[in-house]
């Protein structure tokens, strides 16, 4: 199996791209953090892996080189969890898990 540890700017990224208090900690921010920080990157990238209809393709579109190798880092980690990991990424998004307990998506 390859390694499928995060680096350090990566890992600080999701923690900011994460909701920190209240009844939703843990789960993705409802709206993407600004654009241009580390923190977008990688909340389009878990948003790529949990609910890819809330994407922004305008924020990617003007990534930089950092934000570029950030949002493949991250995607590339999500992609490489076990089936059941995935899952828990994908309920990361409020949306995404309502729907599924609906039994719509």
């Amino acid at each position: 199996m390859e390694n499928t540890k995060l680096s350090a700017a990566a890992r600080d990224a999701i923690r900011g791209a994460l909701v920190s208090r209240g009844a939703n900690k843990g789960r993705l921010k409802a709206q993407c953090p600004p654009m241009g920080t580390p923190a977008a990157a990688a909340w389009q990238a878990l948003m790529a892996n949990s609910n890819p209809y809330k994407m922004g393709i305008g924020h990617m579109m003007f990534f930089g080189p950092e934000s570029r190798a950030l949002f493949n880092e991250v995607n590339e980690w999500c992609e490489r969890l076990p089936h059941k990991r995935r899952a828990l990424v994908a309920m990361l998004d409020r949306d995404r898990a309502a729907l599924e307990s609906m039994g719509a998506w």
